[in-house]
């Protein structure tokens, strides 16, 4: 959403054996058919998009069938090249 202008953090876990710990998993999104696409508002004058346009569902689909270090918008770059 922001044209890769910030950048995510990947998530990373440090187990501690001398303490107990409670994880919760909680799942949001927007509606299934809802498109994902950079923010105008955060897009320079004629700045072209780094990523196609995808919808949340396609997201999903392919987040559930990458391993979890893929790099998941990676499939949506516009300049992604599919290996065979």
């Amino acid at each position: 959403m922001t044209n890769g202008r910030f950048k995510s953090v990947k998530h990373r876990v440090v187990a501690n054996s001398l303490k107990s710990r409670l994880s919760m998993i909680y799942f949001g999104g927007p509606p299934l058919n809802e498109k994902i696409a950079p923010l105008p508002s955060l897009m320079e004058n004629d700045e072209a998009s780094l990523y196609k346009e995808f919808t949340w569902f396609e997201y999903k689909k392919t987040a559930f069938n990458s391993r979890l270090s893929d790099n998941r918008l990676g499939f949506y770059e516009n300049n992604h090249v599919v290996s065979s």
